[in-house]
């Protein structure tokens, strides 16, 4: 089984890197459908990383997700019209177009009309560049917009968020989870629990923001044919707005729709005073954490800084 829909695209990245915000400005673009959070496609990757399932499963499974997903939102089925979310197809550049949709017979001119249209089904999803490899062995064609932010500000805010002591507390909290000896962990801890349990709340935050960032640079460098992934940043993102969204939609293959620069607006974007407070940030953590904790967190800091961990040279 393969999807109907040819052009999918995953705005990819740990949490707290800007995923929704570049989302959110995406779908302002012409041929876009509204974006969808990419749960599926996060939670399968545990199982074949840990050998709980088979990867033909997997992929049949995500086939027949992608299908349905696409076939029902041009009926406009399971759509989100709560005009609060990201998601809704209020804060799509044609919310009317899912209106129209309602009225639509269902039947195989559906799928002939999704072949015909030829749209773009993008996703936001958590970590997936992380375990890139994984993902790539079920053969599924995507697009990858890969976005990275400063370590530290992902730091302070996962600790904002209160992060570091939510796993398993929190019902709201949708992060999947492991647990070993009836304590949840992090699923992506599943090779080193114990490790958890010695952190304070700070130092969790840290501590798996350095892992999963090691982790997505080491198979970002990694791909061979780089044609399908663009590489990006919040600081791109949010402080040169027009032209980075330029390069994505050439690199997506369509253009700024008339609503383009009213999403840029409405997102108050670019914002040239990103970094104000980054020094406030820095002495904050330094003094919640370890000292070696926080030496591993500011080297990456600096890597970042200079050439984007070297990703800058190959992308």
């Amino acid at each position: 089984m393969k999807p109907i829909i040819k052009d999918i695209v995953f705005i990819d990245g740990i949490a707290r890197s800007g995923k929704l915000l570049t989302a959110s400005l995406i779908s302002s673009f012409k041929k876009m459908e509204s974006f969808e959070f990419g749960e599926n496609f996060e939670h399968f990757l545990p199982a074949l990383k840990m050998n709980k399932c088979s990867y033909d499963f997997v992929k049949s499974f995500l086939c027949n997700y992608i299908n349905q997903l696409i076939y029902n939102k041009m009926l406009s089925r399971n759509v989100n019209f709560r005009p609060s979310d990201r998601t809704g197809i209020q804060n799509y550049f044609n919310p009317n177009l899912y209106k129209k949709r309602l009225k639509m017979r269902e039947g195989d001119q559906v799928v002939k009309r999704i072949k015909s249209l030829k749209k773009i089904l993008p996703f936001a999803t958590h970590d997936i560049m992380s375990y890139y490899k994984t993902f790539d062995k079920l053969n599924i064609k995507v697009k990858f917009i890969s976005i990275y932010r400063s370590p530290v500000e992902l730091v302070y805010s996962w600790i904002q968020r209160g992060y570091g002591t939510r796993y398993g507390t929190d019902p709201r909290f949708f992060a999947l989870l492991i647990n070993k000896k009836n304590k949840p962990y992090p699923w992506y801890l599943h090779n080193f629990p114990k490790i958890w349990k010695k952190l304070n709340k700070y130092e969790r935050c840290v501590y798996c923001v350095i892992l999963l960032t090691n982790k997505s640079i080491k198979e970002q460098r990694e791909i061979k044919n780089k044609k399908n992934y663009f590489v990006t940043t919040y600081d791109r993102i949010v402080g040169d707005t027009f032209s980075e969204l330029k390069k994505i939609s050439k690199f997506l293959k369509t253009k700024f729709s008339k609503k383009t620069r009213i999403f840029i607006q409405r997102e108050k974007c670019p914002n040239k005073y990103l970094k104000k407070k980054i020094n406030l940030k820095i002495n904050f953590i330094k003094k919640k954490v370890d000292k070696k904790i926080f030496e591993r967190l500011f080297t990456l800091e600096k890597k970042y800084k200079k050439d984007l961990y070297g990703l800058n040279k190959i992308y």
